[in-house]
C-alpha cells in the first residue's frame, strides 16, 4: 500500500536526490504550501508523485503505532500531499478507526434474543466471521464451520446465525491463549483451536484484550503490526 509507480525510468536517481527537500522525519513539519512549491521547482509531476507515495510510505513505517494520533497524522499528510489513495487504503484507514474505537470505547449492554445468566450481558458484537476448527496447528490444517456473528459476553463468546440462535459457545474460563495471525486470530481453549477471520481480522483480538484481561493481550505490542494490514510491505521494506 502507498507505493506507485516506481518502475519509472530515473525514479530511484531523482527520489535520492529530492531526499534533502523533503523525507519521512520532516513531512509532519512540512506545509502544504511547501510542497507545492517544491512540485513546481521539480517540475517532474508524474516522477515526483511517486516520490510523495513513497515518502508517505516510508512515514507510516517509521512512525506507525496503534493510536488515534497516529491516524490522524495520517489523513493529514495524505491531504498535506495531495495524494489519492486506493480502497485497499481507505479500508486500511477504516480498520485502524475501527479497532482503536473498540480499544477503549464505553462497554454498553446490546440486547439480544437468545437466554443468558442473570448479571450475564453482551459488551461487543463482531458480525460475519469465518469460523474454522484448527485440526493441526503445526501444520495450519483447518475445518470450516461456518461464517457467524459472535456476541461477547462477560463470560463467553457466542456463535449465532443471523437469527440470532447460538450454535456454539466458547467460554472464557476454557481459553488459554489468543494469537495473532496474517491469516485471523487463533484462539486456544482446553478442548478446540478455533481460527475467527472476521472482515477486519485484528478486531477479535481486540476485543478480547478487553474481555480477557488475564491473558494481558495488547495490540500495540505486536512485533511488526502494520505488516498485519499489508501483506508485501516487509517485501517491499528490503528493497526501499
Amino acid at each position: 500500500m502507498f507505493l506507485r509507480n516506481m518502475g519509472e525510468v530515473g525514479f530511484y536517481t531523482k527520489r535520492t536526490n529530492w531526499l534533502k527537500y523533503l523525507h519521512e522525519g520532516n513531512l509532519n513539519f512540512k506545509s502544504k504550501i511547501y510542497i507545492k512549491k517544491l512540485s513546481k521547482i521539480i517540475n517532474d509531476q508524474s516522477t515526483f508523485n511517486s516520490f510523495k507515495y513513497w515518502i508517505l510510505w516510508r512515514w507510516i513505517n517509521k512512525n506507525f503505532e496503534f493510536s488515534e494520533s497516529f491516524v490522524n497524522s495520517l489523513r493529514k499528510n495524505i491531504k498535506k500531499l495531495d495524494l489519492n489513495i486506493d480502497s485497499k487504503e481507505e479500508n486500511f484507514l477504516y480498520q485502524l478507526d475501527e479497532l482503536i474505537f473498540n480499544a477503549w470505547r464505553p462497554l454498553k449492554e446490546l440486547p439480544v434474543r437468545f437466554q443468558l445468566d442473570k448479571k450475564e450481558k453482551i459488551n461487543l458484537l463482531q458480525t460475519e466471521i469465518n469460523v474454522h476448527k484448527m485440526i493441526d496447528l503445526k501444520n495450519t490444517k483447518l475445518k470450516m464451520i461456518g461464517k457467524f456473528d459472535a456476541y461477547f459476553s462477560s463470560k463467553s463468546i457466542y456463535l449465532t446465525d443471523e437469527k440470532q440462535v447460538i450454535k456454539y459457545e466458547i467460554i472464557y474460563d476454557q481459553i488459554i491463549d489468543i494469537k495473532t495471525k496474517r491469516y485471523g486470530v487463533l484462539i486456544e481453549t482446553v478442548k478446540t483451536n478455533y481460527l475467527f477471520r472476521g472482515r477486519n481480522r485484528l478486531l477479535t483480538y481486540v476485543i478480547l484484550q478487553r474481555m480477557l484481561p488475564r491473558l494481558k493481550l495488547d495490540i500495540s505490542k505486536i512485533i511488526n503490526l502494520y505488516d498485519y494490514f499489508d501483506f508485501w510491505n516487509s517485501f517491499f521494506s528490503k528493497i526501499n
